[in-house]
C-alpha cells in the first residue's frame, strides 16, 4: 500500500503511526500515496480531544494537544478496515473528547508475572498499545511485601523495572503514579511492630497480605517513613504525577488503637504519607484508596473517611473505590464530595492460577459492574497482572471515554483490528460462552459441557478465517488457548463423573492432575508459558503460572 504521511513536526506521533501500520501490512511511503496529515489545534476542544477529517481523498488527524493526537491516531487505526495488504479508513465524525480524565492502567510488577519478566521491547510495545487505545497514565508498585530490606536484590530489580516502565510512559506523554501501602513493612519486619489481625467481628477474617505494621506501636511510624522515603526518592528524577495510598489487603491493623482502620489509623497514616509525598512531588495528585472498606461488616469505615475528607483530609484529589464483588453501596448512596475513580479487578476473579488457562473475558460481569457505578465515576485504573486480561483493559477504557457504550460496541473495534471484522459475531459469542462457564465454575457448580464444546468449536472455526498475522498473534492465541483448555478440562471432569466439593474446587483451581495426561493441553500450556515468560514454578510466581506438568517449562 502506498502512503504519504506528513507529521507537521509531530515526530513522535508520526513515528508511532508509521510503526503501527508497517507492522501490519507492507507499505511504500511515496508522494503518490494516500495522504495522512497530522495536526494539533487547541481550538477543537478540551485537552486530549481529537478530530479526524477527510479532504480530497486524504485524511487529517487533529489533536487538541499532543496526547489528543495520539488518541486520534489510535482511533484512525482501530476503526479502519484491514486486510493483509491494505486498509480502508473509516473514522468517526466530529470532535471526540474523553468523558473521564483519570484513565490509568496498573501494571502490577511483582510475583514474576509478565510485567516483571517481559523484555523491554515487549513492555514498550504494550505500553504504546495502551496509549493508542486511550489510556493516559501508568501506575506501578514496588512489592515491599516480598523484600527483606532495601539491600535486597529484588528491591533494586523492582525499582529498575518500574523506572524503565515510567520512562517509557513519560517519553510518550503519559502520566505515572505509584501505589504505597502506608503500613506495609518489609518481609523481615520486627515482631514487636506487627499489626494485629485477631479482631474478628463476624467470624470472617478480612484477607491481609504482606507484613503489616501497627502504627500505634512505638517506633512504627519512623520505620514506615523510612520505607516511604526510599520509594518516593527512587523516581525523583523522573517525576511522579500520582501518589495512591492503599488500605487493604496489604495494609490494615485491628488493634483497639487502630480500628476501625479505614476511618481512624489509616487516615492518620495517609495524612503523614501525604505530607512526605508533597515534599518530594509538590504537584502530584493524591488518591486515597478504599479497597475492602467495610467488606466484612459495616465498621463505619466509609462514614468515618467521608467525615474526615471534609476536615483534615480535604487535600485528597480522588477517591479510588471498588470491591472484589460489586461496587460498594455507600458511595452510591451518599453525596460525592471528592471525584471517584474505580479499580476494576480484572485479573484474579474466580479461577486460579490467574491467567493460567489463557484469556479471561468477563464481558457481562464488567458491564453490570460499570452500569451500577458509572453515575459517580470519573475514571479508573484496572488491576492487571499480565497479557491475559487485555480484552478487559479495552472494555474499561471504552467506558472511560464513552460511559454509555456497551461492551459489544467497544469490542467490535478490538476484534476487527486484532482478528478480523468478519469474525466479530462468533468472537463475541465465544467470549460470552467462556465467561458463562467461568462464572459457573467460580461459584462451585458443574460446568456446562455444551457451552465448553461450543466455545472450542468457535475457536477452531474463527482461526480458519483469520489471516496469518492475526492467527499467530498472542492476542488471538491466548483466547484460542482458553477455549480449548476449558473444553479439555470440562470434558475430563464430566466424562470421569468426578463428584464432591473438593473436586469442584480442584477444577476451579486448575489442578494439574486434571490435564497431566493430555498432550494437547500440555502443549497449549507450554505456549502460554512462553507468552508470559514464565520460569519454573516457585511460590513467588504461582499466581499466574500455567499448570504445566510437574511445574516444568520446556526450554526454548
Amino acid at each position: 500500500m502506498k502512503l504519504r504521511i506528513d507529521d507537521n513536526g509531530w515526530k513522535q506521533q508520526g513515528v508511532l503511526l508509521k510503526k503501527s501500520i508497517s507492522e501490519r501490512i507492507p507499505v511504500e511511503y511515496t508522494e503518490e500515496g494516500l495522504s495522512i496529515v497530522l495536526h494539533i489545534d487547541s481550538s477543537i476542544g478540551p485537552d486530549e480531544s481529537y478530530k479526524i477529517t477527510e479532504e480530497n481523498g486524504g485524511f487529517s488527524i487533529i489533536g487538541s494537544n499532543e496526547m489528543g493526537l495520539f488518541y486520534g491516531i489510535g482511533k484512525f487505526l482501530h476503526t479502519a478496515r484491514w486486510n493483509e495488504r491494505e486498509f480502508v479508513p473509516s473514522p468517526p465524525c466530529g470532535v471526540v473528547t474523553p468523558a473521564c480524565s483519570f484513565r490509568a492502567s496498573y501494571f502490577a510488577v511483582h510475583c514474576y508475572n509478565w510485567y516483571q519478566m517481559a523484555p523491554q521491547e515487549e513492555l514498550e510495545a504494550y505500553l504504546e498499545d495502551m496509549l493508542l487505545w486511550g489510556y493516559n497514565a501508568i501506575v506501578c508498585i514496588v512489592p515491599i511485601l516480598n523484600i527483606d530490606s532495601f539491600d535486597d536484590e529484588l528491591f533494586f530489580e523492582s525499582v529498575k523495572k518500574t523506572r524503565a516502565i515510567y520512562q517509557l510512559a513519560k517519553q510518550v506523554g503519559m502520566k505515572i503514579g505509584i501505589i504505597i501501602c502506608p503500613n506495609q513493612g518489609h518481609r523481615n519486619v520486627p515482631k514487636e511492630l506487627e499489626a494485629d489481625y485477631s479482631y474478628d467481628p463476624t467470624g470472617k477474617i478480612r484477607p491481609h497480605g504482606g507484613n503489616n505494621i501497627c502504627p500505634s506501636k512505638h517506633g512504627a511510624v519512623d520505620y514506615l517513613e523510612n520505607i516511604w522515603h526510599a520509594l518516593l526518592g527512587a523516581y525523583q528524577d523522573i517525576g511522579l504525577d500520582y501518589i495512591i495510598s492503599w488500605s487493604y489487603d496489604e495494609g490494615g491493623c485491628g488493634c483497639d488503637e487502630c480500628r476501625p482502620w479505614g476511618a481512624k489509623a489509616y487516615c492518620d497514616l495517609v495524612n503523614e504519607l501525604y505530607k512526605e509525598s508533597m515534599k518530594v512531588y509538590p504537584n502530584a495528585k493524591f488518591i486515597v484508596s478504599t479497597w475492602l472498606f467495610d467488606a466484612i461488616c459495616d465498621e463505619g469505615e466509609y462514614e468515618g473517611l467521608y467525615h474526615r475528607l471534609t476536615e483534615d483530609m480535604s487535600y485528597a484529589d480522588y477517591l479510588m473505590i471498588d470491591a472484589p464483588g460489586s461496587f460498594p453501596n455507600y458511595p452510591l448512596e451518599h453525596k460525592v464530595i471528592k471525584p471517584i475513580v474505580n479499580f476494576p479487578e480484572i485479573s484474579m476473579w474466580g479461577l486460579y492460577p490467574w491467567g493460567g488457562r489463557g484469556a479471561n473475558p468477563l464481558l457481562k460481569r464488567f458491564q453490570d459492574n460499570w452500569n451500577r457505578a458509572k453515575g459517580v465515576l470519573q475514571g479508573g485504573m484496572p488491576y492487571s497482572e499480565g497479557l491475559y486480561e487485555d480484552i478487559s483493559k479495552i472494555q474499561f477504557i471504552g467506558y472511560y471515554w464513552e460511559p454509555n457504550k456497551h461492551y459489544r460496541d467497544i469490542l467490535k473495534e478490538y476484534i476487527s483490528y486484532y482478528y478480523s471484522e468478519e469474525v466479530f459475531a462468533d468472537a463475541i459469542e465465544m467470549m460470552e460462552l467462556i465467561e458463562e462457564n467461568h462464572i459457573t465454575v467460580a461459584r462451585g457448580d458443574k460446568p456446562n459441557r455444551e457451552v465448553g464444546v461450543r466455545s472450542a468449536q468457535l475457536a477452531v472455526s474463527i482461526e480458519k478465517r483469520l489471516g496469518e498475522q492475526a492467527r499467530q498473534s498472542w492476542r488471538w492465541r491466548v483466547l484460542y488457548i482458553r477455549a480449548k483448555l476449558d473444553d479439555i478440562l470440562y470434558r475430563t471432569f464430566l466424562d470421569n463423573h468426578m463428584e464432591g466439593e473438593q473436586v469442584l474446587q480442584d477444577l476451579k483451581r486448575t489442578r494439574e492432575y486434571l490435564i497431566d495426561d493430555n498432550n494437547e493441553a500440555q502443549e497449549l500450556l507450554q505456549e502460554l508459558c512462553r507468552y508470559y515468560h514464565s520460569v519454573d514454578k516457585t511460590p513467588e510466581n504461582r499466581y499466574t503460572f500455567p499448570p504445566v506438568k510437574n511445574g516444568k517449562v520446556r526450554k526454548i
